[in-house]
């Protein structure tokens, strides 16, 4: 599958977004699996996430900005992307977040993040970058 998603940082730097322990809705795999479908690292990691528990969980990202190549439809275009990407079997909750990063002009990991948790929590995200410096805030869904 062409791949869409890409590390959002410079080449060169290691980088990483872990969370602390946050619920999650229901089909939260599902949209993780559909962005490590479309993910392709240059650390020749095989997926964007990594995640452990079920309910409750602790997520760990290759990254936590990315890179959008959009050559093959018109982004500004919502009904095409929507139907470009159901077309390949993304789930809606995939398409409505790609929706949201597209209009935002956002694709960092939290939007991601914010989409997949409950509402009502306030989830610490602590990044890891080698070139320019670890950084920590919290998002409230």
């Amino acid at each position: 599958m062409k791949k869409y998603f890409f590390n959002g940082l410079e080449d060169g730097g290691l980088y990483q977004l872990r969370t602390n322990e946050f619920e999650v809705i229901d089909g939260f795999e599902k949209v993780l699996s559909d962005f490590d479908e479309m993910y392709e690292s240059y650390q020749n990691s095989e997926k964007l996430f990594n995640y452990t528990g079920n309910q409750k969980i602790v997520l760990i990202a290759e990254t936590f900005t990315l890179s959008f190549d959009n050559t093959e439809i018109d982004i500004y275009n919502p009904n095409e992307v929507k139907i470009y990407f159901d077309n390949l079997g993304f789930s809606n909750l995939t398409i409505d977040i790609l929706l949201h990063m597209i209009e935002m002009e956002d694709y960092s990991v939290a939007n991601i993040i914010e989409k997949i948790s409950k509402s009502g929590q306030k989830i610490k995200i602590q990044t890891t970058d080698t070139l320019y410096g670890n950084n920590e805030f919290e998002i409230i869904t």
